[in-house]
């Protein structure tokens, strides 16, 4: 059994089930009994906790990110280290990851869908910016889709912290969604974060991601090398013209680059769907089919 589940941290979060598992750290569903509300727990990996400088920066970076107020970004509520131990109790969201959702509709994406992801995850990423925050592991697997549709980013910060303490060898980034400066341990930008957000979009257009590898060089050299089809070719109604703003994010120098993501979603949003549907649609498939009524 899972050494967390039935702990009690802080007195008051109770630890219910494992929701989440990843390289650096798991994220449980729990109960805050002082506030009586479930809440996210993700719990670093115990040789971090133990680390000085982590210790020192996670506490500094946690502070900053729940600064962070938007309705497309998980909140953070609260941050500590006890013993061994380096938590973020974050907002508890019900729904279904992109990656999930991406995996269950496969090639029924529809633009409209495309179009309320990329507007959720660009307008997350220009508040955090505006705040002097990056991501830097921006994927489906840290866009969750609530029960409304609605798109939020999780794990604002975590990357960031790994890079900023040398424990994370890319950055806390993935192989995928990061770009070449992040790999070859390059001071960051916002235009980071830009290129990880069109490798995003232009997996959800095209319905693969040609950066994927096995390792940094094979990444590198899939990034350097890629053949990358026009998202246009994909669709029936998608305009020609969108291909070059994805490709103007994607591009493998960060000088050549939008200035930011905000230019970047201004040049991309008018030629993808309309975001209200979109949500509609995704809020539709979070819920899942309905049950049919037996007869009686």
């Amino acid at each position: 059994m899972d050494q967390y589940i039935g702990k009690l941290l802080d007195n008051r979060y109770e630890i219910l089930e494992l929701i989440g598992t990843g390289g650096m750290a798991k994220v449980y569903k729990a109960r805050c009994h002082r506030l009586n509300r479930l809440v996210a727990v993700k719990i670093l990996r115990e040789d971090l906790a133990q680390d000085a400088e982590f210790r020192r920066r996670f506490h500094d970076e946690s502070q900053a990110v729940a600064m962070l107020s938007h309705t497309n970004i998980v909140t953070v509520y609260d941050c500590a280290v006890e013993g061994s131990s380096a938590y973020v109790i974050m907002e508890y969201v019900e729904g279904k990851t992109l990656a999930q959702i991406i995996d269950e509709v496969d090639d029924d994406i529809t633009l409209d869908m495309v179009a309320a992801v990329f507007s959720a995850v660009s307008h997350a990423l220009e508040v955090a910016h505006g705040e002097h925050t990056l991501h830097l592991d921006i994927k489906p697997e840290n866009v969750i889709v609530n029960g409304k549709g609605q798109a939020k980013v999780a794990d604002f910060g975590l990357a960031a912290l790994m890079d900023a303490t040398g424990s994370g060898t890319t950055g806390g980034g993935t192989i995928g969604y990061m770009p070449l400066e992040q790999m070859r341990q390059e001071p960051l930008d916002v235009r980071t974060d830009e290129w990880a957000l069109a490798s995003l979009t232009y997996e959800m257009l095209t319905g693969s991601n040609p950066f994927f590898a096995d390792d940094l060089d094979a990444a590198e050299e899939a990034i350097e090398e890629a053949e990358l089809v026009l998202p246009s070719l994909c669709w029936d109604n998608l305009d020609p013209a969108a291909d070059d703003p994805i490709f103007y994010a994607l591009d493998p120098e960060r000088e050549e680059r939008y200035e930011t993501v905000a230019d970047f979603a201004e040049e991309l949003s008018p030629f993808l769907g309309d975001p209200a549907k979109g949500r509609a649609e995704l809020a539709d498939i979070v819920a899942g089919p309905e049950e049919e009524e037996e007869p009686e």
